[in-house]
């Protein structure tokens, strides 16, 4: 080969590689805004954190349970014999790249090839589902729920499928798809049962009796674990909070709910000045009264809970707590027993 042609291939390479690199950052340009927002996770295991999609690492979670088209063809391949299913579900990120058995309006399902994008490496869902509503996998209502392009994370078991791994059993657990029939789950930001103590609450004693009055009653056979406000029902002057700790109800989209469940013993004449329930928007350095809904108390001789809900709304700041209130005196005590207690988004109908 002569100077000349030498030249002219050196140059042509050059081209090349040029022309490739700039493809390369057009391409790393275009994906930077391809990220899912934070505020749209939260379901089934992807916790709040940040979903990005880049082309040097392809589909990654910054920090959470999810793992990208590789690392589940990784697993599939080292950690199972043909044949065998994985025992646990994953959460595995990646962009559809085609539909190997297209919609079937019989079954309501898809079986789409996930890829990481930029790489051939190819990961097929069989018969996958759409989003679980109430626990339970619904049915695809149509094709366009599901289409090529689509950046989607998918929850199911892995199985090696004649040494081919592929996701088995699976379901949507997000896409960027409108159609897909997407909704974030609701935000939980206070969630206690009482089952085993009182949890964060703290109580402050505003007069103290001679007996605690808020205490943990544990479960037992017949019965659930409860914060009981003065279970021996001592006639005393007495006034006890129960606070929740400051709560960030701005993380709220829209509507702040609190529920739960509630019975109390006594009479149902002193029952509203006696049981209170009390919130602040400003750490606890003020408080304002909630009405507790009338439908919410059954019967003082029974005891059997029964459900409450308070709106929260507007009261919704960066610092919110909620406060039972219980008070007594020489001639009257209640009891009054709490338990379920939920803050946060209205959970799905």
């Amino acid at each position: 080969m002569n100077h000349l042609s030498l030249k002219i291939s050196n140059m042509t390479k050059l081209l090349r590689h040029t022309i490739l690199l700039l493809a390369a950052v057009s391409l790393i340009v275009a994906c930077e805004d391809n990220a899912i927002p934070s505020d749209k996770l939260g379901t089934d295991g992807i916790t709040q954190s940040r979903i990005v999609y880049d082309t040097i690492q392809n589909l990654r979670e910054a920090t959470g349970d999810t793992i990208d088209v590789e690392t589940a063809l990784r697993y599939g391949y080292d950690s199972l014999a043909v044949g065998q299913t994985s025992d646990k579900e994953f959460i595995i990120l990646g962009a559809v790249k085609g539909i190997s058995t297209p919609y079937s309006a019989q079954y309501g399902n898809i079986s789409p090839i996930l890829t990481n994008k930029l790489s051939n490496r190819q990961l097929l869902c069989y018969q996958l589902k759409s989003f679980k509503r109430k626990g339970v996998k619904t049915n695809f209502t149509g094709p366009e729920q599901l289409l090529p392009g689509d950046i989607v994370a998918v929850r199911g078991k892995i199985f090696n499928r004649y040494g081919t791994p592929q996701v088995t059993d699976g379901y949507l657990v997000y896409s960027d798809n409108p159609n897909s029939g997407y909704r974030p789950a609701p935000k939980v930001i206070l969630s206690e049962s009482f089952d085993a103590g009182l949890g964060d609450f703290t109580v402050s004693d505003k007069v103290k009796a001679s007996v605690d009055m808020w205490e943990h009653i544990a479960a037992t056979s017949d019965k659930q674990g409860y914060a009981c406000a003065n279970q021996n029902r001592v006639a005393e002057a007495a006034e006890s909070w129960l606070i929740s700790p400051s709560m960030d109800l701005t993380a709220c989209r829209d509507t702040a709910l609190l529920t739960y469940s509630q019975y109390y013993i006594g009479s149902a004449s002193e029952r509203d000045e006696q049981l209170q329930l009390m919130v602040s928007t400003d750490d606890g350095a003020n408080w304002t009264q909630l009405p507790i809904p009338s439908t919410a108390w059954r019967n003082g001789k029974i005891k059997s809970y029964i459900g409450a809900t308070i709106d929260l709304t507007d009261y919704k700041s960066a610092t919110t707590k909620i406060a039972f209130v219980y008070k007594s005196s020489a001639e009257s005590a209640l009891l009054w027993a709490i338990q379920n207690l939920r803050i946060g988004e209205p959970e799905e109908e």
